[in-house]
């Protein structure tokens, strides 16, 4: 399976598809050295989501180049770190004590 193209390769694509790059799809494949069908698939998904190649200024954003979500469940590891939590487990009154009756020295023991 080919990795995925990037999203700030994904950009300039749609950028130069765009009839303000004016570049046509082979052109565009000789520049990014990408397949001519993996451009027409990001330019097509990207006009699916919302760009408009005609619109006076040309305005791309994330979620027109992003990938969509994964079919099917999620792998075990990243269900595991969404249940870990986030902060760090405090301490029980039980080791603070154990931790304070440590730290207090005998006044016989410094001289």
């Amino acid at each position: 399976m080919a990795p995925n193209t990037d999203l700030p390769t994904r950009a300039a694509i749609v950028t130069l598809k765009s009839p303000f790059g004016g570049k046509s799809t082979a052109q565009i494949s000789a520049i990014t050295g990408i397949p001519q069908r993996t451009i027409n698939e990001i330019y097509r998904r990207a006009c699916q989501r919302g760009f408009d190649p005609n619109a006076s200024v040309i305005k791309i954003l994330p979620e027109y180049l992003e990938d969509a979500p994964r079919a099917g469940r999620p792998r075990k590891r990243e269900a595991v770190q969404e249940a870990t939590p986030e902060k760090s487990p405090q301490r029980s009154e039980k080791q603070a004590h154990e931790a304070n009756k440590h730290a207090c020295v005998d006044e016989e023991d410094e001289v």
